[in-house]
């Protein structure tokens, strides 16, 4: 069993799988992508050489018979499938929770048949499914302080306190490399921060001094890179602060281990990482 569900730009949703309205007896390109695959020969060896590979876009088309009220049913899936209009569609089954975002290149029905069939076709440029759910894994632990018997002194007493992490594990189970969206933020003032990849043995640092209650959010994911600096309330593009060789920070499937360290002020900072797993199909 499945559930495919469709939301439009102005944020209406439609339950296409469970809808009386509609039947949907086929869905094409659910599965990986073709990949387009470079190479070169020359003229002594042997086969080729591979220079570079990619995937290309993701094509889903669904077929749905349509029923009940044929006409008014048909117009209403105009409403969800407007070609160029940009698109949400939602799937689930009993191993994965997706969604992935794309346009409309299509839809056609044939409006002379005894049984209306509409073909939908829905061009997704970036060709991953991502988990439906995001993922956040803190550098910092927060430690109760609270305890029975219970009394509170004059001077007063911490109910908790945070404890820094320098160094986090992060097993990422989706299918292929997904960007991270980074948030580091200061409890005092702290001097060119900067975030390790142990095991790939690449880094990324800024060149900047955060002030206290500074945050910095670093986008890493594909076509999205970014990194935007919030300071009492107002955003700026802090991009310009990154530091000669740093490397766009990723969770590859596995094991990644990540430590952080600054010229000063190191105590002052707290790191999340957001990530949503990546599949390839479903």
């Amino acid at each position: 069993m499945y559930e495919l569900s469709v939301k439009n730009e102005s944020g209406d949703v439609l339950n296409i799988s469970t809808s009386k309205d509609y039947i949907v007896y086929r869905i094409d390109g659910l599965t990986p992508p073709n990949a387009t695959i470079s190479t070169s020969v020359n003229a002594v060896d042997d086969g080729s050489k591979i220079n570079n590979s990619r995937l290309e876009s993701r094509n889903i088309v669904i077929y749905t018979t349509i029923e009940g009220d044929v006409e008014k049913n048909r117009i209403n899936l105009y409403k969800y499938f407007t070609p160029k209009s940009k698109v949400t569609l939602m799937f689930k089954n009993g191993t994965r929770d997706v969604t992935i975002d794309g346009v409309v290149e299509l839809i056609e029905c044939d409006l002379f048949t005894n049984r209306q069939i509409a073909q939908i076709s829905i061009i997704c440029p970036d060709p991953y499914f991502r988990s439906s759910e995001s993922y956040t894994e803190s550098f910092s632990d927060v430690q109760s302080l609270f305890s029975f018997p219970f009394a509170i002194a004059e001077s007063g007493i911490p109910l908790s306190s945070i404890s820094t992490n320098v160094r986090k594990s992060i097993i990422y189970t989706g299918d292929v490399k997904a960007g991270i969206i980074i948030e580091l933020f200061s409890n005092g003032t702290v001097v060119n921060p900067i975030i390790y990849d142990v095991l790939n043995k690449t880094q990324m640092g800024l060149n900047f001094t955060m002030q206290e209650s500074d945050k910095l959010i670093i986008n890493t994911n594909q076509n999205q890179k970014s990194i935007t600096l919030v300071r009492n309330g107002v955003s700026t593009n802090a991009l310009g602060y990154l530091i000669p060789n740093s490397s766009w920070l990723a969770l590859a499937t596995g094991d990644n281990v990540f430590t952080y360290d600054a010229e000063s002020g190191n105590s002052y900072l707290q790191i999340t990482f957001t990530t949503s797993l990546l599949y390839g199909g479903v």
